[in-house]
């Protein structure tokens, strides 16, 4: 997937915790410009008492991975700020909004350096939007 098409789906995630009242920045470091760990977005919503490190994900397979180190990161910069690491992913092409795998228990191992996100085991373990933000699904 293109980085373009990727960054359009992170900035529509933005926008969408915007418009449900939280804080939130678009922050990604896939360029590898930093060494230390950030999320690409930060939502915080001091109503609701919560602060949200996420990684984004979209993909056109069924199957995708992530490695160990992003997750690691992910969780230690989540750790500082007093946040909740979740990984963001949108299966593209499969008709469905983000789902959100809390990490790293929603997590699956995979051999080598890395954790596999299958489509179904998604759609199994997945929390929606609305769930996650303790909102009721207008």
């Amino acid at each position: 997937m293109s980085k373009k098409l990727a960054a359009d789906y992170e900035r529509k995630l933005v926008n969408r915790f915007w418009e449900y009242g939280f804080a939130v920045m678009r922050a990604p470091s896939s360029s590898g410009t930093s060494l230390m760990p950030r999320p690409d977005v930060l939502a915080g919503s001091a109503e609701k008492g919560m602060i949200l490190a996420l990684e984004v994900k979209t993909c056109r397979q069924n199957t995708f991975y992530v490695q160990k180190h992003q997750i690691e990161g992910l969780m230690e910069f989540a750790q500082r700020i007093g946040g909740r690491p979740y990984l963001a992913v949108k299966f593209v092409g499969k008709r469905m909004d983000f789902l959100f795998l809390e990490v790293p228990d929603g997590l699956t191992h995979s051999s080598g350096d890395s954790y596999r996100v299958k489509y179904t085991d998604l759609m199994e373990n997945g929390t929606d939007f609305f769930t996650l933000i303790n909102e009721k699904k207008p």
